[in-house]
């Protein structure tokens, strides 16, 4: 686990009386909870399309004349590469509705801090410096925010890729035996 960042010490030696630390170790904690939702979506993004690389080059291969195992690679595999797709379809999903969760605890746990504790100028400081870090607070250049939009942009090409390649799957399966017979 990482060290707490400057702000969150800063928030917890300035204010008077000081809030419980664990606040503000819950705060650290949302964020990385946050972040490793992103780096697990981002791995298995990359795990996803090598896979799938490799399923359509032994698909595209077995087209070959000659071929010893036509109904493996045209039956077998197109069935299992589309469960392949919905299982990391769900595990996707399921990691950017945790990191949602995260980011509405983050903002609420931030609501509490202000409005339960007085905190100092500096702690104060340190809290806006937080929350204008957090991603359902980040602004354009022209001060509106756009963190969510953004956010949920960033989750099209994860949660798309697998619904992408199950309806290819889905046509090689149906349609490109028949095609070729």
């Amino acid at each position: 686990m990482r060290a707490p960042s400057k702000e969150i010490h800063a928030l917890h030696s300035a204010t008077a009386p000081p809030p419980s630390s664990a606040l503000f170790s819950a705060l650290q904690s949302l964020r990385e909870d946050i972040h490793a939702e992103d780096t697990l979506i981002a791995s298995r993004v990359t795990w996803y399309v090598t896979s799938q690389a490799f399923l359509l080059t032994a698909y595209a291969t077995s087209w070959n004349a000659g071929f010893a195992w036509r109904t493996f690679f045209h039956d077998v595999l197109p069935l299992a590469a589309m469960v392949l797709s919905v299982l990391i379809f769900a595990s996707i999903y399921a990691a950017s509705w945790a990191q949602q969760v995260y980011i509405r605890e983050q903002t609420m746990l931030v609501r509490q801090i202000r409005s339960g504790f007085e905190l100092s100028a500096s702690a104060s400081l340190a809290l806006a410096s937080y929350e204008r870090t957090m991603i359902a607070n980040r602004k354009s250049a022209s001060g509106h925010v756009i963190g969510g939009r953004i956010h949920a942009l960033v989750r099209v090409t994860p949660l798309v890729l697998p619904i992408g390649f199950a309806l290819l799957w889905l046509y090689a399966y149906r349609f490109a035996p028949t095609l070729a017979g």
